[in-house]
């Protein structure tokens, strides 16, 4: 992409960002948004069809190595993209409410649907999950002392809600903190971040910068590339914090410098073409299952962690400029679904696993059974929306009012 077409779409990126109007949005970021939820669904719909070994409840008889690849491709950088966003738009709530809006508008949105979440939509996705491992040949059997406390109450795929809420408090801590800077030490020293910050973003090694924090969050990870086996607890952890921080800290700051958002857009080709080389690499080397009294071991863990931080970065950096790229034109069918998204991510878990369980044992290609647990999902889940949530007091709470003909936000 040239310079010229660049400064253009970062142009036009800012000229929406800062507009007055509440209705006006950057189109292609609250797409990609909602993308990061519904791939989460595709996700969770391809773990029972796995070759891998996991503690999921069910166990597909159609398994393929080829939903280990998709799977694996996805989970790399999912949820670090998503957390790149969800730092990006925070502080434009954050600029555009003040503190103690934001701090409202958060508990709302988010603290809100995740007690709902524990209290109505997580027994039905343990019931379900009880009911898949009862099924399992080898069923997945904790013992007494790691099952979970009530202290420690499983949050599943919805733990993701309570580290937003994590990183909104220290946003909002740290923003008040500064405001006791002086504010001719606070104007340099942001003004030699923000140097430092634009230098990354505009370099062709932008995503290779952020790796040495990254790998030092990874390190004590259950697994190579793993901070955390997420959900299984409601334990804030550091490592999860310093790790997922590091990409909604470098959204917040995107949001800071948004007429550099047009740099993401550049070295597309070979922001991809790098991603899948360190994937296969850290893969490769995953797969060895080296003991640490491998000769190399400390030095080969070294690089399949570099190589997943590195995967995670570029993969966040090409995906949104992507879509600023290709992705950022208003159609109202896909305002719809990112609507929508938000909902059928937090209820998804019971129709996937209801279904996965169902067709566990029927003996037909993979994929097709895959396809139809996805579309079924999928007709469920916008019906249950459109009908149950969109123009409900749930509706409101999780997307802000809407008006049936309107698809746009009016509160």
């Amino acid at each position: 992409m040239s310079d010229s077409t660049g400064a253009a779409v970062a142009v036009g990126v800012e000229g929406r960002a800062a507009g007055a109007a509440r209705e006006e949005r950057i189109h292609a970021l609250d797409n990609l948004r909602a993308v990061a939820m519904w791939l989460g669904i595709v996700l969770h719909a391809g773990i029972s069809f796995m070759l891998l070994e996991s503690p999921w409840p069910v166990r597909d008889v159609a398994r393929h190595w080829s939903f280990d690849v998709l799977v694996g491709a996805i989970h790399g950088f999912r949820m670090q993209l998503f957390f790149f966003l969800a730092g990006f738009f925070a502080r434009l709530l954050h600029e555009r409410l003040g503190a103690w809006g934001f701090v409202k508008h958060r508990l709302l949105r988010i603290g809100v649907p995740l007690i709902a979440g524990i209290v109505v939509i997580l027994p039905m996705v343990g019931l379900l999950w009880f009911w898949g491992m009862s099924l399992r040949e080898n069923p997945l059997v904790l013992p007494f002392e790691q099952r979970p406390r009530l202290a420690a109450l499983p949050l599943g795929h919805l733990w993701f809600l309570l580290y937003l809420l994590v990183f909104y408090a220290l946003a909002v801590g740290v923003w008040a903190a500064g405001r006791h800077i002086p504010t001719r030490v606070s104007g340099r020293a942001l003004a030699a971040a923000d140097r430092g910050f634009d230098w990354v973003l505009r370099s062709r090694s932008r995503a290779l910068w952020w790796v040495p924090l990254t790998v030092v969050c990874l390190w004590h990870g259950p697994m190579w590339g793993e901070v955390e086996a997420a959900g299984q607890d409601s334990v804030i952890r550091l490592r999860v914090v310093g790790y997922y921080g590091l990409f909604f800290a470098a959204g917040w700051w995107l949001h800071r410098r948004r007429l550099l958002l047009g740099e993401l857009s550049r070295f597309l080709k070979m922001s991809f073409g790098v991603a899948l080389v360190v994937l296969l690499v850290h893969w490769s080397l995953l797969g060895a299952a080296l003991k640490p009294e491998h000769a190399h071991y400390t030095a080969l863990k070294v690089v399949s962690l570099s190589c997943a931080a590195l995967y995670a970065w570029l993969m966040t950096f090409a995906v949104t400029g992507w879509f600023l790229r290709f992705a950022g034109q208003h159609r109202p069918w896909v305002r719809y679904l990112a609507d929508a998204s938000y909902w059928c991510y937090l209820l998804h878990l019971v129709p996937v696993m209801w279904l996965q369980i169902t067709l566990a044992e029927w003996r037909v290609n993979g994929w097709l059974k895959f396809a139809l647990v996805n579309a079924v999902t999928l007709v469920f889940l916008l019906v249950s929306y459109h009908w149950c949530v969109r123009y409900t007091f749930v509706g409101t709470v999780l997307n802000g009012r809407r008006k049936r003909g309107a698809l746009h936000e009016t509160t």
